[in-house]
């Protein structure tokens, strides 16, 4: 009795106690809810060009178009960094169910305006806020959730993230449908479809944080902030929840955490610094530099080349009902570029107040996505081969786009495409290494930096493709090739998989 009594009052690894709390309804519940939030902040990102593009009755021009459109990326890469702050000192769930409510409350704001000004600035705001949950909610899981299933869960949470233009797409559908046009004098304004699109795609966000508020901090994050008796209770709390309808209870009376720290009473500006100095330094740097490099090679590869595919969908179809129908790849389409821009010309005007998105646009966002999607819950069946997985989809996408030339033939030109930009598969992957390779306290920052990484490179790229791809189709895409190729050279050198055996007995 006194040996057990003995044995109980040893301080316990947390990764062990954790490990004690099991897999189970908790776990489940908390990893499906961050990965509905994930849809959530994508589709309402991803969907709000569709608000854009519908939004008639605000006179749009070309350049306020993009403007509107580019505003909400802006944010993200502005805030990023302070909400990886406020997730390491904060708290994962305070990141969550404050930003995300503010989101949603701005969002139903910016269905009101009466100037594209206005609703530029409403979304510029919301989206501040809501991308809190893109590194907030891998972090809570990976801290929440047992070794064993952790990079799974993160893979899995990101299938649902990919899935995000496909689902603002298919909000967006029959909401831009209806046939709604309510005069509100006070505001200057006609209530019409594409505001309540604007609440639609915010309406998961909200309803997201209502539902992380029923969970608990994470375990981790209290320990390693000095609350050690609130994280005990939590890891007891999840632990009675995975083992209901029993009476075992969580022996372990206190813990022990080998990458705690303190923190330093300091100004928020330079907390931010030394919260991220850390990564830049030894013995982190090499590891952080060869992570955001494959993060900035995976996002501007995808981002930047996917934002075309309608475009080249457009060339396709031109050129299937020509004479010369399936003939040359995407690069020998690009020589009908001004036949094509005149077409599109030609068909603008039709568009312009029309209310509503073309269904060829919104059949390639859903097939696409879904796709992709697919996959990815494929490769969330190998979270023991995540290194394996990442050098194949890296190389695939590398050789994909040599290919695209090399191909005579149109159909196989946009699957070779395709597959060029797959290189979004490997982002859940990626946020499974920023929370295995880093402490606890540097892991919010990390993830959210990464965010930053990923979004700029898109910004960028998104830029220089469009300058790029019609005037040297072909060198653009060997080049990209070759940049893709080194990012698989900066994961060969990630550290090789663990056994769930081998991780199980990690701390």
């Amino acid at each position: 009795m006194d040996e057990n009594r003995k044995s109980e009052d040893v301080p316990v690894p947390f990764e062990e106690a954790l490990n004690r709390t099991g897999n189970g309804l908790y776990n489940y519940l908390l990893a499906i809810t961050c990965a509905l939030i994930l849809l959530a902040i994508g589709t309402d990102l991803f969907g709000f060009s569709l608000v854009v593009a519908a939004a008639c009755d605000l006179n749009l021009t070309v350049k306020q178009t993009g403007i509107l459109t580019s505003l909400p990326f802006v944010g993200i890469l502005l805030v990023s960094y302070v909400w990886g702050y406020v997730s390491d000192t904060k708290g994962r769930r305070f990141a969550l169910v404050m930003p995300l409510t503010m989101s949603f409350i701005l969002a139903c704001i910016g269905s009101l305006s009466p100037h594209w000004l206005f609703l530029g600035l409403a979304k510029f705001l919301s989206v501040i806020f809501s991308c809190a949950a893109n590194s907030a909610t891998y972090t809570l899981v990976g801290e929440s959730c047992i070794q064993r299933v952790r990079s799974k869960y993160m893979l899995l949470m990101t299938c649902l993230l990919l899935l995000s233009p496909a689902m603002g797409a298919i909000l967006a559908y029959p909401t831009l449908k209806l046939d709604l046009a309510i005069d509100v004098p006070l505001l200057g304004i006609v209530y019409r479809p594409w505001r309540i699109l604007v609440v639609v795609l915010a309406l998961p966000s909200g309803l997201g944080a209502i539902a992380i508020y029923f969970f608990y901090e994470s375990p981790k994050f209290l320990f390693n902030c000095g609350r050690k008796e609130e994280a005990l209770e939590v890891l007891k709390k999840i632990h009675a929840i995975n083992h209901r309808g029993t009476k075992e209870e969580l022996k372990v009376d206190s813990l022990v955490l080998e990458d705690a720290t303190t923190k330093k009473q300091m100004s928020v500006l330079r907390a931010i610094v030394e919260q991220s100095a850390p990564l830049f330094r030894f013995p982190h740097l090499r590891r952080s530099l060869q992570l955001y490099y494959i993060v900035g090679v995976v996002y501007i590869t995808n981002n930047s080349f996917l934002m075309w595919l309608p475009q080249i969908l457009n060339l396709v179809r031109i050129s299937m009902e020509s004479s010369t129908a399936g003939e040359g790849n995407i690069c020998s389409l690009m020589t009908l570029k001004p036949h094509v821009q005149a077409s599109a010309n030609s068909t603008s005007e039709t568009h312009v107040c029309r209310g509503h998105v073309e269904d060829n646009v919104i059949y390639t966002l859903i097939i696409s996505q879904f796709i992709f999607s697919f996959l990815n819950f494929v490769i969330s069946c190998l979270p023991n081969r995540r290194k394996v997985v990442l050098l194949t989809i890296l190389s695939a996408s590398s050789f994909s786009g040599v290919m695209l030339n090399l191909t005579p033939e149109t159909i196989s030109s946009v699957i070779f495409f395709v597959i060029f930009t797959s290189t979004c598969l490997g982002m859940g992957i990626l946020a499974s290494f920023f929370v295995d390779l880093y402490p606890t306290s540097y892991r919010g920052m990390a993830t959210c930096l990464s965010i930053m990484v990923g979004r700029s490179c898109a910004f960028v790229g998104i830029n220089l493709v469009g300058n790029l791809i019609f005037n040297y189709c072909q060198g653009t895409f060997y080049l990209w090739s070759l940049l893709v190729f080194s990012s698989v050279v900066a994961a060969w050198f990630l550290p090789p998989d663990k056994s769930p055996e081998a991780k199980s007995n990690t701390v």
